[in-house]
C-alpha cells in the first residue's frame, strides 16, 4: 500500500491486495463500479488487518479470485 512521506496516510486509490490503482470513482455523481460489484468475504478477510475498510480491492484481483475459485473447483470435480 503506497503511503504519503509527510502524512502516513494511506492512499485510498490503490488496491490493498496488488499496490496498483483501484480505479475506484465513489466520489463521482454517477457512483463507481465497486459500489454495484459484490466483492466475497473470502477475498475481503486476505487484506491485511491494517488495511481493510480503507480503499476498494481493484477489479483485477476480484477477478483473479473468482477465476482461480473456478479452477479449483473444476480440478475438484475431477478428481
Amino acid at each position: 500500500m503506497k503511503e504519503t512521506s509527510t502524512t502516513n496516510k494511506i492512499d485510498d486509490s490503490i488496491c490493498p491486495l496488488c499496490q496498483q490503482s483501484n480505479r475506484c470513482d465513489v466520489n463521482a455523481s454517477a457512483g463507481c463500479w465497486c459500489m454495484n460489484t459484490n466483492v466475497p468475504q473470502a477475498l475481503l478477510a486476505t487484506i491485511p488487518t491494517d488495511l481493510q475498510g480503507k480503499s476498494c480491492v481493484c477489479n483485477n484481483c476480484i477477478q483473479a479470485y473468482f477465476k482461480n475459485k473456478n479452477i479449483k473447483q473444476q480440478s475438484q470435480a475431477q478428481q
